[in-house]
């Protein structure tokens, strides 16, 4: 009897053991389709330091299933890879964590991810993206066949290339407002790269919303580096001091030009670029009319040419000082994605206002020279 109560003892107990262990274990099961039949799948996860993909494990596709079981860990952004001839053919992102998660493939090429949390979520989010990204592999696949029989034009082209960019920002948009909403998931750290460049005014919200989890993810910091940058020279704040060339080639501070009661607009351009050139008869109207009451230009271009930038500023017949940003200190701090870029700063050094163009920065300029007399 006792040897009896302590076997029951001890079943319960390593039935208990078992179960503990089980609850710690991670499963991926899948279906993609029997023309994998026969290939190597890899599970990978993403090194967030380095962000490339680390093989784990593999198995062999049998009738287009595949199954990996895994210790559970922590939740992680992980690879399912399909390689041929060291090129990868078939990827599927989701999140390695605790539970049994299913991977099914569809018609269309896509999968359904289901069976733990943040794989409900981040398949919630894909749902919404595959819509523009199929539409999208829809103008390639049609640029695709056209080319094949000779009928893809200059025309058509860029017509087929403005509607899939539209898709793309599309795309862009919905992965910003799921990291947005849902930064302090794994699901939704692992759309960070899908907006790591999208520009800064579009990011702001990111640095606010994390968490102290999120903010050691490498492309949140490097996202909040890039805010942090941005704010420092947003409108009311003072601005930037940078080091520059002259025209004559000696070093200059873009402090050298401001304050002296005077309104200073940054135009940064450069010779290349035909939109900034395109202004410029605009704004020497500006600066002969505005440059008595108080009102200077200072242009900064972003380009090595030293001969073409001369060449161009005679041209253009751009009277007000020309500096060279050769080693683009001011275009990072001033945080310049596009040219042309202008910001405002008024008597005190603060910024009053970026990328004013035209009326509105004629405007601009007439009111605030007006207020400070």
């Amino acid at each position: 009897m006792k040897n009896l109560v302590l076997y029951s003892f001890y079943t319960i107990i390593i039935a208990w053991c078992c179960a503990s262990c089980a609850k710690n274990v991670t499963t991926v099961e899948g279906n993609i389709g029997s023309e994998w039949s026969g290939k190597t799948i890899y599970l990978q996860l993403i090194n967030e330091e380095k962000m490339i993909p680390e093989i784990i494990d593999s198995t062999t596709i049998h009738e287009g299933h595949f199954f990996f079981e895994q210790q559970a860990r922590e939740p992680q952004t992980a690879l399912l890879s399909i390689v041929d001839q060291h090129k990868a053919v078939w990827t599927s992102q989701f999140i390695l964590e605790k539970g049994d998660i299913k991977i099914i493939g569809n018609e269309q090429g896509g999968v359904r991810i289901s069976g733990t949390p943040n794989n409900e979520l981040l398949q919630e989010y894909l749902n919404h993206w595959y819509v523009p990204f199929n539409k999208m592999k829809q103008i390639s696949n049609e640029v695709s066949r056209l080319e094949k029989v000779g009928q893809l034009t200059s025309a058509v082209y860029d017509s087929l290339d403005r509607i899939s960019s539209g898709y793309m920002r599309e795309m862009r948009l919905l992965a910003l407002e799921f990291v947005k909403e849902n930064i302090n998931t794994p699901a939704g750290r692992s759309q960070v790269m899908e907006i790591v460049g999208l520009p800064e005014r579009l990011l702001v919200e990111i640095p606010e919303k994390a968490d102290s989890v999120s903010l050691r993810h490498p492309l949140v910091r490097q996202i909040v580096k890039r805010v942090n940058t941005y704010n420092a020279v947003a409108v009311g704040k003072t601005y930037q001091d940078a080091i520059v060339l002259d025209v004559q080639n000696q070093e200059a501070h873009l402090s050298d030009y401001m304050g002296q009661g005077k309104y200073v607009l940054i135009d940064f351009w450069a010779s290349w670029c035909k939109p900034c050139c395109a202004e410029m008869p605009e704004l020497k109207r500006l600066y002969d009319q505005y440059k008595q009451q108080g009102f200077e230009i200072i242009g900064i271009s972003l380009e090595q040419d030293k001969d073409s930038w001369k060449a161009k500023i005679e041209e253009l017949q751009m009277d007000w000082p020309q500096l060279l940003d050769v080693k683009e200190e001011a275009a990072r701090k001033y945080v310049v994605g596009a040219i042309p870029h202008t910001v405002l700063i008024d008597p005190s050094g603060v910024i009053i206002a970026k990328n004013l163009r035209g009326k509105e920065l004629e405007e601009k300029i007439a009111q605030s020279i007006k207020s400070n007399d």
